[in-house]
């Protein structure tokens, strides 16, 4: 790592502003980078040798921020990473939280994260791993708290549709509390041909959705290899998208409650997919 001795002290510094920038999409996109705050996650970012641009630490939480990143110093990984120091009121300009705790990291955008708009049917017939199909979640924290579940239950590939929010998003990165360095995921542009070719592959595809002719999760045996679609929070699942599925699944609540959170709904198909039921 290549620590920087002077203190960034102007609100005003061009890096500064850079660097603040990144709290919306449009500069992350054009900058290939994204923010990472707090020591969980920038821990969490060291332990997976993500490429790690720059670590900027609050000029009161230097020495726990320094103590933090040590064991990673002399990392060949991260031998072109610069660590920064910046006065307090230059770092708040920078940070997302509300309690920032003094260190950020700026990341290069991850290899593993990839956008598809020619669907590679080859691709799904040879792929054995678990996947979700997350389609129009535009609430970033949820996002992040699917993708935490997922990588706790198994899942090894989230699949997005193209309007669903971004990875990148502060608040999906977050609320995945690091598990989103530990997933692949692929966005598409043709929501019905992946349906198409998941199913060629052999892939049952279920729109988890309340609808006439939905049946219970209960009922249809899901396994690991089947493939859940959870919508829209506010919407649901897009009609065509609907339309491709194998079929409509529910889950059965409480006639009090009008529906389950999203990223809770995706978390129950996930542990009932846990098993096969086959096997």
């Amino acid at each position: 790592m290549v620590f920087q001795a002077d203190i960034i002290t102007s609100r005003q510094n061009p890096f500064v502003v850079f660097a603040a920038s990144l709290a919306e999409k449009k500069h992350r996109d054009k900058a290939q980078l994204f923010m990472a705050e707090g020591e969980k996650l920038t821990q969490e970012a060291l332990k997976a040798h993500l490429p790690i641009e720059y670590i900027l630490i609050s000029e009161s939480r230097k020495s726990r921020a320094e103590e933090l990143i040590a064991p990673y110093a002399d990392h060949p990984t991260f031998s072109n990473t610069r660590v920064l120091c910046l006065k307090d009121g230059v770092f708040e300009k920078i940070s997302t939280e509300k309690s920032p705790q003094g260190v950020i990291s700026l990341i290069k955008h991850l290899d593993f994260f990839k956008s598809c708009y020619i669907i590679d049917v080859e691709f799904f017939q040879n792929s054995k791993e678990r996947m979700l199909l997350l389609a129009g979640i535009r609430d970033p924290g949820n996002l992040g708290a699917v993708i935490r579940s997922a990588v706790a239950l198994g899942v090894e590939t989230i699949l997005l549709t193209e309007d669903t929010v971004d990875l990148y998003n502060p608040k999906t990165i977050r609320s995945a509390m690091g598990s989103l360095f530990h997933i692949r995921t692929l966005r598409v542009g043709d929501t019905v041909s992946l349906i198409r070719a998941l199913q060629h592959a052999g892939r049952r595809v279920f729109a988890a959705e309340l609808r006439d002719g939905a049946i219970p999760l209960s009922a249809v045996g899901i396994s690991p290899f089947d493939v859940a679609v959870i919508g829209n929070e506010g919407h649901g699942i897009d009609e065509k998208i609907s339309r491709a599925c194998d079929a409509s699944v529910y889950l059965p609540i409480s006639e009090k409650a009008e529906s389950l959170n999203a990223a809770v709904a995706a978390a129950i198909f996930m542990w009932e997919q846990r098993f096969d039921p086959n096997e």
